[in-house]
């Protein structure tokens, strides 16, 4: 039986654990406000709040919120905030069709109660993951401003996030509530099974599929979730998700660029579910949160029935989707080596894509280059989606080191991608780029 609290009821339901939720929501307990929209994390249509945060409720499995509290456009209905928002959507004509109109609610009530949202530039991100086909966004914009200048207080806010995830096994889905019962119970294991994390990518891969996977669910197990910080690591645990690392202060001080791309990875929605863990397992050369990892020489601790291991993410991704797990291992923290004292630094994240938000990369540059207390210039550049993995580029780091030229510097860059041609972009133009991408980045630090 999967259990869960629904807009303030307890809700206990037989449904298979590896359903999506949306659809227990529409179809279970007749909670149709949520739309489906994409079926990929894009259009926000199927918005809903679970434990305080938005997610697509599209991109999550019912077993995946067990114990959760979940919060529908029909759960915030008398709600200050959702009345106000409401209200002034009608009043400035921002909506039409109404399909979007519960995922921007849903969306703005956030934006709105987590006082965050300070511009009309916030209020653009907050809404990313949202996508409006008839109306247009200046006049969502406009009554979404109004709520945000009228910041009506919400009551429903103060028990958003209370929800306790625990142990859960049904036929073909396990989530177990702890480290130790992972590690205990992974031998007991014999049919084929893939570990789950935040489910944003896998969910589309087999969305048609999902009841022939067997699943063992990461998303409970505390440990391995959290950032920490030691003399010698910022350790990153594998379940922690891009929102949290955005927000870190031990991110933003020892590996910036990685907090610059977690900021490209998706909407707000998917950067609440999107975990770190599964971005690195997934192995995609366009993955944004790799080519950060990559210029920071990260580590990959990986874990299972022979112990643990750590191993140098150049050699973990081996290729698209391949990594270098053995039977039984998963992934369980990232390290990121601390560079001691730095001075005179110049960081950035570039990347290109089909649209100018929420893309694929057709070709991205992390960059970070200071000068160590020994007076040493140090220069990291990685580039991803231009090679079958992403690619540290030593000639290009060497020259800039030494004040080279940059126009050098980005043929370096040119001479050692390995693109193709796909439905996103030829070979040539990936190739070209790379090169613009660290001209470009170089060009803007500098200004700054």
């Amino acid at each position: 039986m999967i259990k869960f609290v629904v807009n303030g009821v307890d809700k206990t339901l037989s449904a298979d654990p590896r359903t999506p939720l949306l659809e227990v929501l529409r179809e279970d307990l007749g909670l149709t406000g949520t739309k489906y929209g994409c079926g990929e994390g894009e259009c926000g249509a199927c918005t809903v709040i679970v434990n305080g945060k938005t997610i697509c409720s599209c991109l999550a499995l019912a077993g995946a919120v067990e114990g959760n509290e979940i919060t529908t456009i029909e759960g915030i209905g008398n709600d200050p905030v959702g009345v106000s928002l409401a209200i002034n959507l009608a009043n400035e004509g921002g909506v039409q069709c109404g399909f979007c109109t519960p995922g921007f609610v849903m969306q703005g009530w956030s934006a709105v109660t987590s006082g965050e949202v300070r511009s009309e530039e916030d209020l653009r991100d907050a809404l990313g993951g949202n996508l409006c086909r008839c109306t247009g966004y200046s006049k969502i914009l406009t009554a979404m401003q109004k709520s945000v200048n009228d910041s009506p207080g919400s009551p429903l806010s103060a028990r958003l996030g209370s929800g306790t995830a625990t142990s859960l096994q049904m036929d073909g889905y396990w989530r177990p509530a702890s480290l130790a019962e992972l590690r205990s119970g992974l031998a007991a294991q014999v049919a084929p099974y893939r570990f789950a994390a935040g489910y944003t990518d896998l969910m589309v891969q087999e969305q048609h599929h999902l009841k022939d996977l067997t699943l063992i669910d990461l998303a409970a197990v505390s440990e391995l979730r959290g950032i920490r910080e030691d003399e010698t690591y910022i350790s990153i645990g594998a379940m922690t998700c891009w929102t949290d690392i955005i927000h870190s202060p031990e991110i933003a001080a020892h590996s910036p660029v990685l907090a610059m791309a977690a900021r490209e990875i998706g909407a707000m929605q998917i950067q609440n579910r999107a975990t770190i863990g599964g971005n690195i397992s997934n192995a995609s050369p366009a993955a944004d949160g790799l080519p950060p990892l990559y210029a920071y020489d990260a580590e990959i601790l990986c874990m299972g029935p022979q112990g643990e291991r750590a191993v140098p993410i150049a050699d973990f991704v081996q290729g698209p989707r391949r990594v270098a797990l053995e039977p039984g291992e998963f992934i369980a923290e990232i390290r990121i080596p601390k560079a001691g004292d730095r001075r005179a630094e110049q960081f950035f994240f570039e990347k290109r894509g089909p649209r100018k938000a929420q893309t694929i990369s057709k070709a991205s540059v992390a960059y970070h280059a200071w000068t160590g207390a020994d007076g040493a210039r140090q220069v990291r550049i990685a580039i991803g989606a231009v090679a079958p993995t992403v690619l540290r580029v030593p000639e290009a780091e060497r020259l800039l080191a030494a004040g080279g030229d940059r126009e050098e510097a980005a043929a370096a860059l040119m001479a050692a991608a390995r693109p193709i041609t796909d439905i996103r972009s030829t070979a040539e133009y990936r190739r070209d780029l790379v090169g613009g991408l660290l001209l470009h980045g170089l060009a803007r630090a500098t200004a700054n």
